[in-house]
């Protein structure tokens, strides 16, 4: 059972390793320019809520959140900083379909591994998106 409880946490211990990580490289280094970033994420017309959400950048530091319960996300640049580094992003989306059985992605690999979701964070901009997903 305790094996359960550690496998079923993994995800969100991983998305609190990268923050932790990405925070350690800042080491009194001034900030990138930064916007915030916010959205939505929806599985077949329903808020998702408890999905990783990763923006990949071409270049810069990665951005991470996880959804609330209406899949609503702010992402975080580091664990102390919220936003994102301006540019184009590649976006992948997760969550465990049962936390009890992990692997078993319940956002298709369209979303995550063989992402096709993108995103494009500008200065001045609102930068909030809204990704509807469907699992067919």
């Amino acid at each position: 059972m305790i094996a359960n409880t550690r496998s079923s946490r993994k995800p969100v211990w991983c998305l609190v390793a990268l923050l932790g990580i990405s925070g350690c490289f800042g080491g009194g280094e001034s900030l990138p320019e930064l916007a915030e970033v916010t959205g939505t994420i929806n599985l077949n017309g329903s808020p998702l809520p408890g999905a990783s959400v990763v923006f990949l950048p071409k270049e810069g530091g990665s951005a991470f959140a996880l959804t609330d319960a209406n899949g609503k996300f702010e992402l975080m640049y580091n664990q102390d900083t919220a936003g994102a580094v301006l540019g184009s992003y590649t976006v992948k989306v997760s969550k465990e379909k049962n936390p009890e059985e992990p692997g078993m992605d319940l956002v298709p690999k369209k979303y995550n591994e063989m992402t096709t979701l993108t995103a494009e964070v500008k200065s001045g901009a609102e930068n909030d998106f809204q990704f509807d997903l469907s699992s067919k």
